[in-house]
């Protein structure tokens, strides 16, 4: 490092080549370069390497200046200082996307100068403002369409960092979104190179290319959902365009690839799509070559959204980070239930299975299926997860509240009826399809009356506690719990409540309120109105 600083500093260039090589090779995985926190010495090397970039005489040298310029941004002290907007002129010039250089291919120094544009705007604040100002973005595009014209499809590394460029600064800054939609149609070039790579994909023999070509739709996944996410598209020509992203989105999620990553990011861009625009995701299976292996009911393809449910399971399989890893596979399926009946019945199927008797013998939330994995979130001290679990399972269920319990236990529904106002079981209007007829299994039937309603799973019939006893006897204990309650109750232990008639739960004023009521509450847990 300290040749490297004597040479790099000093104003005669001699060595500089070498230098930098050295400087590369060495320190290629270094992340942080606290022996620059010394002085002026950090500014010093930026300058002395900006030097060498700025003068074309050295132009031999300048892929090296961008690598090394690379491997010093990923410490990001004093970035916002060291990269002034003539030094990012500079940058944006060797990336081939200024005003006065828009290269349309790629070479070393263009790749290299993108990459070290990816890490100064993840890095800095300042440049997040100050990269959307340029015309930089709107040239990336430009290259883009450009690679989209020509007739063959080739894998360069280049493009990779062009959308990930993308990615990072409508990430950043909202701003920018409409403007890349309106001015150079950005979502429209980047679909279209999805629906190239995707055929790629597919035709691809070697398992290395195929991954490459896989780290490029993962980007443009990305960089489509930042276009999209505060969209209001409504008219029928981008609901064309909507409909065909969501058609190569199918073809995505049949991939196999060697992580989730490609499924991972198209359910967190499905739920950016209008859901008019679903419809898709599941084809007919009379279009498919191949019906071995895929999951058709009725006559439709339904793949994908199998995929998707597999993403779920194995999610939830993994405890860790669920908001990140749950609640996007979670919000698509219910953006998908919620987009077509015939999805939503297949996902209830296959999530919500008709009981038998190895069902009802434990609680839902043992259940070692997705029924058990997701009934499990409904008590979740994660608020977010939790209700959204329980919106998911509540649109299965078509939002009928016996059903619910029916399949969760009124134990784990009840935070979701106390915030939809549907405690007691208080039923209200729907927009599902009135169709019915009863689902249970003869095994389900036998075992009925025994399923405890609050638990949702069978138990013995228990002797009455009261047998036995005389009025007295029993007068008197109900006076012993109402004074306990009482005791709890003015110690702050315990709030007793009741049901309002808006369905949320009410502070009763003493405990003898509780009993107002009840019969209704007792027939309303008996009514599993249980028709799909």
């Amino acid at each position: 490092m300290e040749d490297f600083l004597e040479i790099i500093t000093k104003t005669e260039r001699k060595g500089m080549e070498k230098c930098l090589e050295r400087f590369c090779n060495d320190y290629a995985t270094k992340m942080k370069f606290n022996e620059l926190d010394k002085g002026d010495l950090r500014s010093a090397v930026w300058g002395g390497i900006f030097r060498s970039l700025s003068d074309e005489n050295e132009f031999k040298i300048h892929p090296k200046c961008l690598e090394a310029l690379r491997i010093l941004s990923r410490d990001k002290t004093d970035l916002n200082q060291l990269v002034t907007d003539e030094r990012l002129s500079t940058i944006i010039h060797k990336a081939g996307v200024s005003d006065d250089r828009l290269e349309l291919s790629y070479d070393v120094a263009i790749v290299e100068a993108l990459k070290l544009l990816c890490n100064v705007i993840y890095h800095s604040e300042v440049i997040q403002i100050q990269l959307p100002k340029t015309e930089c973005l709107k040239n990336l595009v430009k290259r883009i369409q450009n690679q989209n014209s020509k007739c063959q499809f080739t894998y360069n590394i280049g493009l990779l960092f062009d959308i990930r460029l993308l990615f990072l600064a409508t990430a950043y800054d909202s701003t920018c979104r409409n403007t890349l939609k309106e001015e150079v149609k950005a979502d429209v070039e980047l679909i279209r190179t999805l629906d190239r790579l995707s055929h790629e994909i597919k035709s691809e023999k070697n398992e290395e290319l195929t991954e490459n070509y896989v780290g490029i739709a993962c980007e443009i996944l990305k960089a489509l959902f930042n276009l999209y996410l505060d969209s209001d598209d409504s008219t029928d020509c981008l609901k064309s365009q909507h409909e065909k992203l969501v058609d190569i989105l199918y073809t995505l999620l049949l991939i196999k690839s060697k992580t989730d990553d490609i499924h991972s990011h198209t359910a967190n861009l499905l739920t950016v799509i209008p859901l008019s625009s679903f419809r898709p995701i599941i084809p007919s299976a009379n279009l498919i070559k191949k019906v071995v292996g895929h999951h058709v009911y009725e006559n439709m393809d339904m793949t994908a959204v199998h995929q998707l449910l597999l993403l779920l399971d194995k999610r939830l399989d993994n405890p860790q980070n669920l908001i990140d890893n749950i609640s996007p596979v979670v919000t698509a399926l219910v953006n998908l239930s919620k987009s077509q009946r015939l999805i939503r019945k297949w996902i209830r199927q296959q999530v919500l299975p008709s009981l038998k008797r190895r069902d009802v013998m434990h609680r839902p939330e043992e259940d070692p299926h997705l029924r058990g994995k997701l009934c499990k979130l409904l008590t979740s001290p994660i608020t977010e997860i939790r209700d959204l679990v329980a919106e998911f399972l509540f649109i299965l269920c078509k939002e009928n509240v016996g059903r619910m319990i029916k399949y969760t236990g009124y134990g784990n529904a009840a935070g979701m009826f106390a915030n939809k106002g549907l405690l007691g079981a208080v039923q209200r209007e729907t927009e599902y399809s009135s169709e019915s007829g009863g689902s249970d299994t003869e095994e389900y039937a036998k075992y009925k009356e025994n399923i405890n309603p609050v638990t949702g799973c069978y138990e013995e019939v228990k002797p009455n506690p009261l047998d036995g006893m005389t009025e007295e006897q029993k007068e008197h204990e109900v006076l012993n719990l109402v004074n306990l309650v009482n005791q709890l109750t003015d110690n702050g232990v315990i709030q007793p409540c009741t049901i309002g008639e808006d369905g949320k739960p009410r502070p009763v004023q003493h405990v003898l309120e509780l009993q107002e009521g009840l019969p209704k509450r007792q027939k309303a847990f008996q009514d599993d109105n249980d028709s799909e």
